[in-house]
């Protein structure tokens, strides 16, 4: 299991496709999003709950 770091403002967000994702940083730094309700219209077959995807999004890339 990789460890990730809860992101201090602990937010949920909503991705493009309408998923809801909680937030953490992996151990590159890079924020990733574990996918917690999947939306009704999305057509990614690898947004299931309990998936851990990156964020997309330069302002998510590894931190300077």
């Amino acid at each position: 299991m990789i460890p990730f770091q809860v992101m201090s403002d602990g937010s949920r967000k909503a991705l493009a496709c309408g998923c809801q994702v909680d937030t953490a940083r992996d151990f590159l730094g890079r924020v990733v999003g574990t996918i917690v309700v999947r939306g009704e219209a999305c057509q990614q077959p690898q947004h299931v709950p309990g998936q851990v995807v990156v964020m997309p999004g330069r302002e998510n890339a590894r931190p300077e």
